[in-house]
């Protein structure tokens, strides 16, 4: 199930995002889970007209920053958007998602918690909120959120391995174990969900298990990388 398919409008987010840099046997942290964010897709245009946010030709300056790596004016360009628009999910997120990649914690916390107000059932502000949280190690909060990812989108590798992440931070090494391996189930495609799972194994005492899972993320990875190039 696409992350986004409940709230279609919040396909705008996908413009935005970084590349997803190649993936290390590392856990997934703040920096990988940010990257995970939606990467740049085309938008239908039937979709985005739901948000007044769309629109707005400051929508486009954000996004051109973006794509430019000016990380620095897009979120500056997307704070603006959002005092404009308060009650768009869409303006809220973006300004999340800029505060995020320049590490205001608190400030991309806030406008995640008024996106989820507008929109209850937008995975992606679930997930951009915990992994704020996560960032201030507020592991509870973020696990939280976390759970509401799951629940909304329970077939998506991310929110998976953030509770997997999340729960080592918090000691839970049976329940991280555990949530590691669901996303590979939900997500057996997912190189992602196969390093966490690789991690959680090796922290486990299973090293055959760990090295296992961890060939087939490389194998996964370079398969991908193949693909991408075609």
């Amino acid at each position: 199930m696409d992350l986004f398919r409940r709230r279609p409008a919040i396909f705008v987010l996908m413009l935005v995002g970084a590349s997803v840099a190649t993936l290390s046997a590392e856990d997934a942290s703040v920096d990988q889970l940010i990257k995970k964010l939606p990467p740049p897709e085309k938008v239908a245009q039937s979709a985005v007209t739901l948000d007044p946010a769309i629109r707005d030709p400051l929508t486009k300056q954000v996004v051109d920053s973006a794509k430019a790596m000016n990380f620095g004016n897009a979120y500056a360009l997307s704070r603006k958007l959002a005092n404009r628009y308060p009650k768009s999910a869409v303006a809220q997120c973006l300004h999340g998602r800029f505060a995020l990649l320049l590490r205001k914690y608190s400030e991309a916390t806030a406008a995640y918690r008024k996106a989820i107000a507008e929109q209850p059932n937008l995975a992606i502000a679930y997930l951009g909120r915990g992994v704020s949280e996560t960032g201030e190690q507020n592991f509870a909060a973020a696990m939280s959120d976390y759970h509401q990812v799951t629940r909304l989108v329970p077939k998506s590798d991310l929110g998976w391995v953030a509770l997997s992440a999340c729960a080592e931070k918090m000691g839970r090494k049976g329940e991280s174990l555990n949530d590691a391996r669901q996303a590979t189930t939900v997500a057996p495609s997912s190189a992602l969900a196969w390093y966490q799972l690789s991690r959680e194994e090796a922290l486990s005492g299973n090293k055959q298990a760990a090295d296992k899972a961890l060939a087939h993320a490389n194998q996964l990875r370079h398969t991908t990388g193949k693909a991408t190039k075609r």
